[in-house]
């Protein structure tokens, strides 16, 4: 009923958009490139004085405009430039070119830069951040979505279950470490099991903007890896016309298709409107030695609808997001019994599981000459089900109600010094499906409250950052219904009543200072404890996991993970060169991890899995280094290299899941010929990772070669995007230590030929 529901706002959002009277006049094309003395600059805005019409550069720095007027002045606004203006006459002509350069804003460090709205976070921040665009076309073709495009940034990897479940890693931390925002709503659907992925696509989606280390003070219980802020794609807001865009691709490993599309326009009264949708498919992928790895496949279909207002100092916007999973289980048995049938077989076969997510959010921002407020309400409903004996046979059934509010007030006085002022609220409610064979958690009710403070200070070089969060956290446990009690499931302690209330609360705080000591030069150097509260399958998990040959058991009497990180970050900013490079140490109390206990259950003949906790300590560098040899910037060179180490104070053990030493070289060539061309070329090598964890074992070194060709075809009224990227070009079979698959000996995809098209209009 819901899909029926969501099919009609798409059909009814589309038909208002379109409906509007378009006269027909001589139209007028503006075609051009924003660049700096580096390169290009992405997503930079060119809005038409006096008038309402604009648009947006793509990310390599391309535009298109139409318009009536024959003679105009245009604006271009990028963030952290100067902005300029330029003169247009089109006197007999119907088409211009042109190649704008913009200088960088020397008072960018003094400006207000918000990059969350949520939390008041700015790019001054001492925080390691990374921003990861999404829009280039070779990023729409990886079948891992979201988290298979930030894995391939460093320090960030992804635990995998196949290309279709990938779960972040941030230096080290991953699974309930890492916080995810979505349509500003703090996701919680992906975090209890190491099997469900982030479930994430990138449709309608601009970038990720990654905070690496703890960031609780702004983002509460599990943001003691880091925080991924996934932004929208609103150029829509930009032009007073049509704008979207409509693509497909292709993934030779595993025959994956994926079509998508997006709509938008605003207005002249200020109301905007815009509708995503896609689907996506893939059979079973093949790995290096080309064999078929059995019930890979799988498929997913997303549609998102958005409304709103927006204007100068005022901006609203009602989201609503559906998107339906369905995920193969690759068995542990896989290579000596496989599931794989003929090569395109994409129906789904046991086992699988089966996700549906509704995600409903309204966000509202006001913004005055010195005081900016932001509220945010929003609702996601997760219904997942894990199919494994038979097809209308519910193994593991798991519904989940999660309401989200933040509020914030940011004040910045003549003073300088800058307030923010925060509060979190949530309540989450979990619930066994009655149908379901197996239980492997409680019902339960978590509730959570949290407050905050942030506040800066420019000091001539000297950019100082501080502040202080309170949470609050109760979780009630149930296990009084009646399925919960036919199914025999029992608490920690076997309370009578069959209920266990456990309290969570606590302080964390952040200090830091940012200090550019020369133009090109800066140094950050940051302070910060964050907080994880323990989830539902850590505290009462009791009973078989389908899926996996284990029995897990929990333990309500665990405290909250507590994080203290010291992160010093160095760049250099040069015409030629840039640098940047971080060192950081995490020092972590009360540390969760999943061990195996080596006793077999006699009942059913499953290994028994508990959770553990002792102090742990992660530490770990990143570098980047590029190199633009050529005034015009045609060709780039970067090289990178990730190290992050992790293990127990007080066992003197080192920690699982965490990632080999990464190292990268690529280079980016953009012809002068043909500014609409760029060729990609990238050896990355993956060191031996011979610091196993508990039940690990080592994996060995790899090395994959990719290479990569894209041009944008231009014509009247949008333009076609063309790519052909190739994955590990040389049939490499390997398997990445982060993998769930590893000790199975399940090897990660082969040879990936990636094709894909998109038009933008």
């Amino acid at each position: 009923m819901l899909k029926i529901k969501a099919m009609k706002a798409l059909i009814f959002t589309i038909f208002f958009i379109t409906s509007p009277f378009i006269f027909s006049q001589e139209l007028h094309t503006l075609e051009g490139k924003i660049t700096d003395k580096h390169g290009p600059v992405p997503f930079a805005n060119i809005i038409i004085k006096n008038s309402s019409t604009g648009t947006q550069a793509d990310e390599n720095g391309l535009f298109s405009i139409q318009t009536s007027l024959k003679v105009f002045t245009i604006e271009i606004q990028a963030l952290g430039y100067l902005t300029n203006e330029k003169d247009i006459s089109f006197e007999n002509k119907t088409s211009l070119y042109f190649d704008i350069n913009l200088d960088v804003n020397p008072e960018t460090l003094n400006t207000i830069l918000i990059i969350d709205k949520q939390s008041g976070l700015t790019r001054r921040t001492p925080y390691a951040l990374t921003q990861v665009e999404m829009q280039h076309i070779s990023q729409s073709s990886n079948p891992g979505g979201i988290a298979g495009v930030l894995k391939e940034q460093p320090g960030i990897s992804g635990a995998e279950l196949g290309p279709g479940i990938v779960k972040p890693f941030i230096r080290g931390l991953g699974f309930s470490r890492v916080v995810t925002l979505y349509q500003n709503n703090k996701l919680e659907n992906h975090q209890w099991g190491q099997d469900h992925g982030l479930g994430l696509n990138g449709l309608g989606v601009k970038s990720v903007d990654v905070i690496k280390g703890p960031a609780s003070i702004l983002y509460g219980s599990g943001a003691i890896g880091g925080v991924l802020i996934v932004k929208d794609d609103e150029s829509y807001l930009t032009s007073n016309r049509i704008t979207g865009n409509v693509g497909t691709t292709f993934n030779s490993a595993s025959n994956g298709l994926r079509t998508y599309g997006s709509v938008g326009r605003k207005f002249q009264n200020n109301l905007f409107f815009a509708t995503d949708a896609a689907y996506e498919n893939h059979a079973d992928y093949k790995d290096g030695e080309n064999r078929t790895i059995g019930n890979s496949r799988f498929n997913y279909n997303t549609i998102r609808l958005h409304a709103g207002i927006d204007k100068e100092n005022y901006k609203n916007k009602l989201s609503f997001t559906y998107q339906k999973q369905n995920l193969g289980i690759i068995d542990d048995n896989e290579m000596l019994e496989s599931l794989a049938t003929n090569r395109n077989d994409r129906s789904m076969q046991l086992p699988f599981q089966e996700v549906s997510d509704y995600l409903i959010s309204f966000s509202e921002e006001r913004f005055r000459e010195r005081v900016q407020t932001f509220l945010h309400l929003s609702h996601h409903f997760n219904d997942r089900n894990e199919i494994e004996e038979e097809f209308d046979q519910l193994d593991l059934g798991i519904k989940q109600n999660h309401t989200f509010f933040t509020g914030r007030i940011s004040f910045f006085p003549d003073s300088g010094f800058n307030h923010t002022f925060g509060v979190q609220a949530s309540l989450m409610i979990t619930a066994n499906k009655e149908e379901a064979e197996e239980i492997l958690i409680p019902n339960a009710r978590t509730h959570d409250m949290g407050v905050y403070y942030l506040g800066s200070k420019q000091l001539n070089k000297f950019y100082i950052q501080g502040g202080i969060r309170f949470d609050y956290r109760n979780v009630e446990a149930l296990a009084n219904s009646q399925a919960l009690i036919d199914y025999g499931f029992i608490l920690p302690g076997n309370p009578q009543n069959r209920k266990l209330s456990t309290d969570f609360s606590g302080f964390t705080g952040s200090l830091g200072v940012s200090y550019r000591f020369k133009p090109k030069h800066q140094l950050k150097l940051n302070t910060s404890t964050g907080y994880r509260a323990p989830d539902l399958a850590e505290l009462f998990s009791n009973g078989p996991h389908p899926g996996t040959s284990r029995f897990e058991v929990g333990n309500a009497n665990f405290e909250r993970e507590q994080s203290l990180q010291t992160d010093l970050t160095y760049t250099y900013t040069g015409s030629t060169i840039g640098i940047g490079g971080s060192l950081y140490v995490n020092d972590i109390s009360n540390y969760i991890f999943f061990t195996n206990t080596g006793e077999i259950r006699p009942e059913d003949g499953l290994e028994i899995w508990e959770f553990q906790q002792e102090n742990a300590l992660l530490y770990g560098t990143e570098w980047e280094v590029t190199y633009r040899p050529f005034q015009n910037n045609e060709l780039q060179f970067r090289a990178t290299a990730a190290m992050v180490r992790g293990e127990l104070k007080e066992e003197n053990e080192n920690l699982t899941f965490i990632p080999a030493d990464q190292f990268g070289f690529d280079l980016r060539y953009t012809p002068s010929f043909s500014k609409n061309t760029q060729f990609t070329a990238a050896i990355n090598h993956t060191s031996e990772q011979n610091r196993p964890g508990f039940n690990e074992m080592s994996t060995p070194a790899f090395t994959l070669v990719h290479t990569g060709l894209s041009h944008d075809f231009s014509f009247e009224k949008g333009t076609l995007n063309t790519s052909i990227q190739v994955k590990n070009i040389f049939n490499k079979n390997y398997v990445d230590h982060l993998s769930i698959l590893r000790a199975f000996e399940i090897a990660n995809p082969g040879r990936n030929i990636q094709l894909a098209v998109r038009y933008q209009f």
